[in-house]
């Protein structure tokens, strides 16, 4: 019962809460805020420094850089910060492509540095393999932290959430499952049912919790059951609506906040660690970019990002494949060199699109399964160069995956079909087949996350 967990978790609760705690976390937060109340100039120039003793200090052992130093002499200039976020000038080096990174991941690891090895999510349909070093995951959180905050919300409090087992233990075919450090429930988005929503409200009740946090497609069918069986005072401290890995569409944002009474938070990142931003209390749909994060560019409408936070894999001038535009709408406030209304004097990114992917495939009763949940953070998905999700019957998912030059083995793809069939549990049966890599491909060379070829009522997909 949530009673007697609670009880049993303040211990693990009290050392999450004093590493967020840590001095390496509350000298990020503490550089936020003192920066965000700056001018512009003074946060561009503080980049500037910052760039250059990342690239000294951790850069410079880097493999690439060694062969490629025209990304050294870039960094140890300063790197071309500008109020808008850095725009590319004069001697700037190439743009570094994901595809560089993802075929020799290892010329970008720091030879000393200690790290533990992920992958992307895979939302575009190629995974990549990462190194991330150990302060960096804390720094993470600092982020995290400093974007809920404005909200009331920090990390420890209490919350419901609806995301994959990707916070530490997983599901194991449960429905939902208490997780003490974090302070919440969390619920598969695999089981998203009326029963499943009543044995949440049940178990929340001594929880109390502040916040609802996860993708925003699976806290769609749970906002639905609230407002068709509610009022439920259990969830009256909810205080914000917390959306992560997925972008959200306009009728599900004015769902949450009418549901739940409470304001949608809504943050920009990536698994490479190069660009932060959360989104502007004032103009929806823009996201102030987080200087001590990383610095950022708009390259021909792209975002690129150079990471200060992940010494054990350094990106410089690293290409996300999202699109962008910097600057508030009409050039006015910080795109102007002056001061958002909201208060902050970060850069802006706005009409960011890309990789955040809501595509869904749906379960055995046809309840909606975010790809997000579908994520691919583990070694063996990164063997592939691309993956598409193809769904012709509810309850059936078939994962076509393609290698370049090579025909994946029978063990490999009986591996990732385990994992992934763990993951789901009994909401999906999944099957694992080989394509082309053109036969995955769109006419304009884009992967479609899924193939989806079933279409469910509307009424339980729509606004």
């Amino acid at each position: 019962m949530i009673g007697t967990g609670l009880l049993r978790s303040r211990a693990a609760a009290a050392a999450f809460r004093a590493a967020c705690a840590s001095p390496l976390v509350t000298a990020q937060q503490q550089a936020l805020a003192r920066l965000e109340t700056a001018e512009p100039a003074e946060i561009a120039e503080w980049q500037r420094a910052r760039l250059r003793r990342f690239t000294d200090r951790w850069a410079s052992a880097v493999p690439y850089y060694r062969r490629h130093p025209e990304y050294l002499r870039w960094g140890n200039s300063g790197g071309p910060v500008g109020a808008e976020g850095a725009q590319p000038g004069d001697g700037a080096p190439p743009v570094l492509l994901k595809d560089t990174v993802r075929l020799a991941p290892a010329d970008f690891v720091h030879p000393r540095v200690p790290g533990r090895g992920v992958t992307t999510g895979g939302t575009g349909g190629r995974p990549l393999s990462l190194r991330v070093s150990y302060s960096s995951f804390f720094t993470e959180w600092a982020h995290i932290a400093y974007v809920w905050s404005r909200a009331g919300v920090r990390l420890d409090d209490p919350k419901i959430t609806f995301r994959g087992g990707s916070l530490g233990t997983g599901f194991e075919g449960r429905p939902m499952m208490y997780q003490r450090p974090y302070n919440h429930l969390v619920v598969s988005p695999f089981h998203l049912s009326d029963d499943v929503f009543a044995t949440v409200i049940d178990r929340v009740r001594e929880l109390r919790p502040v916040a609802i946090w996860g993708y925003p497609s699976a806290i769609t069918p749970f906002a639905r059951w609230v407002a068709r069986t509610g009022p439920h005072p259990e969830l009256a401290r909810v205080r914000a609506v917390l959306l992560a890995s997925e972008g959200a569409l306009d009728w599900q944002l004015d769902l949450f906040r009418e549901v739940f009474g409470a304001p949608p938070i809504r943050w920009y990142g990536q698994s490479e660690r190069v660009v932060f931003g959360g989104e502007c209390s004032r103009v929806p749909g823009s996201y102030h970019v987080l200087p001590t994060y990383g610095v950022t560019e708009v390259v021909e409408g792209r975002i690129v990002g150079s990471g200060l936070t992940n010494a054990a894999m350094p990106l410089l001038r690293y290409d996300t494949e999202d699109g962008a535009v910097a600057g508030l709408p009409g050039a006015v406030g910080t795109a102007a060199g002056g001061r958002c209304g909201c208060g902050s004097s970060f850069p802006v990114l706005r009409d960011i699109t890309g990789r955040w992917d809501q595509s869904l495939v749906y379960g055995v009763a046809d309840e909606p399964i975010s790809s997000a949940a579908l994520n691919f953070h583990d070694e063996a998905f990164a063997r592939f160069d691309r993956f598409q999700f193809r769904q012709v019957r509810p309850g059936e998912v078939e994962l076509r995956v393609a290698s370049a030059g090579r025909t994946p083995d029978p063990g490999e793809l009986a591996t990732v079909r385990s994992l992934l069939q763990r993951r789901v549990g009994d909401r999906l049966a999944v099957t694992v087949t080989t394509a082309g890599i053109e036969d995955l491909l769109t006419r304009r060379g884009k992967i479609v996350m899924v193939d989806q070829q079933y279409r469910p009522d509307a009424a339980t997909v729509g606004p």
